[in-house]
């Protein structure tokens, strides 16, 4: 499964304000995912493959999500920018693992890549401002849990890269600059 976006951003989306459950909007709500921070129009992969479960959508302050129903739940990819190609996406659409469905986004000086996830256990929308603490469906989860897996996933794959046959030459090569 690759991670959401082509690297692990720093800082981590398990501090601060950017971790799941930290204080918004003055201890009103809760924080509903983890924060991804990335540049603007970074590629966002999807996580599994899947079906979008909601297309692209206004979710706040100019930027959109898509919602994706994968094996480990269902994802709400948010702050998402809006373009065509990420309004092309249709409900009902499959999608595969790794493929590029959204870029990110900008609000304000900040761009990132807000991740959601929800088990996939409660029907109606995903966001319900009557609902105490997060303003979310019931089923929402901690993402980070999953995006340490997928952190790992991706790890794995760097180092198996860097230990390929003739990587250690290249790797000789461009630490000399040539």
């Amino acid at each position: 499964m690759p991670f959401p976006l082509p690297f692990v951003p720093l800082p981590s989306y398990k501090q601060g304000g950017r971790k799941f459950g930290s204080p918004r909007d003055g201890g009103v709500r809760k924080h509903a995912g983890c924060d991804l921070i990335a540049a603007q129009w970074t590629e966002i992969f999807a996580i599994e493959d899947g079906v979008v479960h909601e297309a692209a959508r206004h979710f706040y302050r100019g930027t959109w999500q898509i919602s994706i129903r994968h094996s480990s739940g269902l994802v709400r990819y948010c702050e998402v920018q809006e373009e065509k190609w990420v309004k092309s996406l249709k409900v009902g659409q499959p999608v595969v693992a790794g493929q590029i469905i959204a870029h990110v986004g900008k609000m304000y000086r900040d761009s990132m890549l807000h991740f959601e996830l929800y088990k996939n256990t409660t029907a109606g929308p995903l966001t319900q401002l009557s609902n105490k603490g997060f303003q979310r469906r019931k089923d929402l989860t901690d993402p980070a849990p999953l995006l340490d897996k997928l952190k790992a996933n991706l790890l794995t794959v760097a180092d198996a890269q860097a230990t390929a046959p003739g990587a250690g030459m290249m790797s000789s090569v461009m630490s000399r600059g040539l």
